[in-house]
């Protein structure tokens, strides 16, 4: 289906974008404590897309990073998991 609307002599766009992830992992960074001990924590990465839910066109590709349990309300990253399967470490 084509998203271009036309009206009289004018033609124009219009989308209805989605996010997608595309590829995501679990990646463990070392911080620092308020002491100064080092301390390991989880974070998920994501690469996303937009995507048109009509006509398949994508834009604004782009990463992301989150704390874990932020990734488990996120719709787009829950989407790819379900198809995936889980997120290697």
């Amino acid at each position: 289906m084509s998203c271009t609307k036309h009206f009289l002599n004018l033609e124009w766009e219009h989308h209805q974008w989605r996010p997608r992830v595309v590829d995501a992992e679990v990646l463990a960074a070392e911080e620092a404590d308020m002491w100064g001990k080092p301390v390991f924590r989880d974070y998920v990465r994501c690469d996303k897309q937009e995507v048109c839910e009509n006509c398949g066109a994508v834009r604004h590709e782009k990463s992301c990073v989150c704390e874990p349990g932020k990734a488990e309300r996120c719709n787009a990253y829950l989407a790819w998991r379900a198809e995936k399967g889980p997120v290697a470490k």
